[in-house]
């Protein structure tokens, strides 16, 4: 097993999805981490063919794997890089214990899939799920205030999409108030750096 999840790494690594893809239909019973990796491989080529694997792989799962979130979340990519944004959308509603990976996952399929405002819908999600279990239900949220959450800080592909889906937007002051909230250690980081000079 361990010599074919190091080919499966090796393959995806080297842009070789096709390989990867073939080694794991060479498995008889793939378990979780097979899944994750087929899903990245089908996310890399992004073609009908793939997009049915995956969709095939998301039927015969057992049902203990979509409490697994790095299969959930790979689902999610996999199904979103091949332009299915329902299935994709399908997987993280039916999630119980989501994970800012899954969000980021969706947002970043959504921006993709030319889908800013959903994206951005998402986002505000994310706040609403922390104010739910802190208890604040009555609680407005607003896009670009406390942002500060140690969840999403810990996340740059969260502030990337934002970034993302505000600049196709076209909503620059938004944006632009959003950006003086990111943490400023973030603002080091590259490609926080290029979304912001492809905004501009």
């Amino acid at each position: 097993a361990l010599l074919f999840i190091q080919l499966f790494v090796g393959y995806i690594k080297n842009n070789s999805a096709k390989k990867a893809i073939d080694l794991f239909k060479e498995i008889k019973d793939p378990d979780e981490i097979a899944i994750t990796l087929v899903c990245n491989a089908c996310a890399q080529l992004a073609t009908e063919k793939e997009l049915n694997l995956l969709r095939t792989i998301s039927s015969k799962i057992p049902n203990s794997f979509y409490s697994n979130p790095y299969v959930l979340t790979s689902l999610i990519d996999g199904f979103m890089r091949c332009g299915d944004v329902t299935c994709a959308q399908l997987l993280f509603n039916k999630s119980t214990k989501k994970t800012l990976p899954m969000y980021g996952a969706l947002m970043t399929g959504l921006i993709v899939n030319d889908q800013e405002e959903d994206a951005i819908d998402i986002f505000n999600e994310i706040r609403l799920d922390e104010l739910h279990r802190e208890n604040h239900r009555d609680k407005k949220i607003n896009l670009l205030s406390e942002m500060k959450s140690d969840g999403l800080e810990s996340n740059i592909t969260i502030y990337l999409c934002l970034i993302k889906a505000l600049a196709k937007l076209g909503m620059l002051e938004k944006a632009e108030s959003f950006v003086q909230q990111i943490p400023t250690s973030f603002l080091t980081d590259h490609r926080i750096q290029n979304a912001l000079i492809h905004m501009w």
